[in-house]
């Protein structure tokens, strides 16, 4: 790669100034309707799961230790412990990783707070964030004036003494603010930074501004990039979104849309910045519909089906809707996966609910179309869900209907059931619309017609 000599930062190109991604606003504005209707626990829940992500993966990234994807996950779910982390998932001591992950989890619990103080961001808060950060790292590498690299005292909180400039892999340096430079620099980032605040800059492209002429700066002797993601969070969480996560296995695209920064390009760090918080938005979403679910339960359970159609007129649109169909479907399983498990635990004077009924289904062929009907038994009553599929130009279409009770549910024809039953809704997605956005809206359509269904026709007493 060329080397890169350093020059003063540089403000925001005219360009971005207005820029701002509609889609992930919208998105934003979906998981804030959600939040306000959503149990705390179940924010908390949902929240404290993405910021030990954040706290285990910036240092990841940054080779402060390493750890599997499997303790990783285990980590996120249940707490940052020394006693979780086996010596063969991580090549440090775990007692050592342990409270580097602390350090970091205190530094994202912090952004949270100075948000809620309503604080501006200031060259003291900076060195503080460094400060948490490095609470347990004592030393880093200097580079020595004949261009070779030794380990130094690590000062924590303060502005570097030493240049800190990377030899390359083709053995070029890429240079950052040389010291005596750093605190002018500083100061020039943090007035441009609160003139972008009041110019009403969109958070997505602030964030990579602020990310990318920090780590041009470089101020301190090492923690740079942890103490830049953490930059970006704040930005993030001050506009009502998630912190910033670049998981370890993202790194490579991480660092080149950061040197397509250094090259005047910072479009491409401005889209990760987007496609990161797109990713946690639909995950939160998916999880408080998941949990609402496992909330909610009283009933019933089990699985119905979607269909697939059988078009061959446009195969681009005919396999992107037997994916969405597939992924409705499995949605659909899912759901009635946690009626079944839900049921199991809820218990009567002789049973539990999910014993005293089945759920059965199988195809059928209506006019070129299969249908997937399920039947849900319960004691000597059958109750028959039909689900069909229809695809117009423009968009894919569900409907679901009621045959009601039947004794002998193998005769029921598919065309009786699709005539003659009542509806019970449809739910249509246009097919170009981002599917992520199908998945969520389907999940929690299916859920909120099939609750009805489940409480007019069955008893359970």
């Amino acid at each position: 790669m060329p080397e890169y000599k350093w020059h003063p930062i540089e403000d925001l190109p005219e360009e971005l100034v207005s820029y701002s991604d509609s889609d992930l606003h919208l998105l934003k504005e979906e998981w804030q309707e959600v939040h306000d209707k959503t149990p705390q626990e179940t924010l908390d829940q949902i929240l404290n799961e993405i910021k030990r992500e954040w706290a285990i993966e910036t240092g990841k990234i940054e080779g402060l230790y390493t750890l599997t994807r499997g303790m990783t996950e285990t980590l996120i779910k249940h707490g940052i412990s020394a006693k979780l982390i086996s010596h063969s998932s991580t090549n440090q001591d775990p007692e050592i990783v342990a409270a580097m992950l602390r350090d970091q989890e205190y530094v994202v619990e912090g952004l949270f707070d100075f948000v809620a103080n309503r604080r501006n961001l200031s060259l003291s808060y900076i060195r503080e964030i460094h400060q948490e950060f490095t609470r347990h790292q004592e030393t880093t590498r200097a580079m020595t004036p004949d261009g070779n690299f030794v380990k130094i005292p690590l000062i924590k909180g303060d502005w570097k003494k030493s240049p800190n400039n990377p030899k390359q892999n083709d053995e070029t340096i890429h240079e950052y603010s040389p010291p005596e430079q750093v605190a002018s620099e500083m100061d020039r980032l943090l007035n441009m930074h609160h003139s972008h605040l009041e110019e009403g800059i969109s958070p997505e492209v602030e964030a990579a501004f602020l990310h990318h002429r920090f780590t041009q700066i470089h101020p301190f002797q090492d923690g740079n990039g942890r103490v830049a993601r953490a930059l970006a969070s704040l930005v993030l969480i001050q506009a009502g979104y998630f912190p910033f996560v670049v998981r370890d296995e993202e790194r490579a695209e991480y660092i080149d849309a950061l040197e397509e920064a250094d090259n005047k390009n910072i479009t491409e760090l401005i889209q990760f910045i987007i496609e990161k918080q797109k990713e946690l938005l639909y995950k939160a979403l998916t999880e408080a519909q998941k949990l609402d679910v496992d909330r909610g339960i009283s009933t019933i359970q089990e699985r119905s089906n979607q269909y697939y159609e059988n078009l061959t007129q446009n195969q681009e649109r005919f396999t992107k809707s037997n994916s969405i169909v597939k992924t409705w479907r499995d949605i659909a399983m899912d759901v009635l996966q946690q009626y079944k498990t839900s049921l199991s635990e809820t218990k009567t004077f002789k049973d539990n609910l999910a014993e005293r009924f089945t759920f059965t289904d199988y195809p059928q062929i209506y006019e070129n179309s299969s249908l997937f009907n399920g039947h849900i038994i319960t004691e000597s009553l059958c109750y028959t869900i039909a689900i069909s599929f229809e695809m117009t130009d423009k968009e894919l279409r569900l409907y679901i209907y009621s045959l009601g009770n039947s004794n002998i549910p193998e005769n029921v024809s598919a065309h009786f059931r699709y005539h003659h039953g009542w509806e019970v809704g449809t739910f249509s997605y246009p097919l170009d619309h981002d599917e992520r956005m199908g998945k969520y809206k389907f999940r929690g359509w299916f859920q909120e017609k099939l609750k009805p269904i489940i409480d007019e026709k069955f008893s359970f007493t």
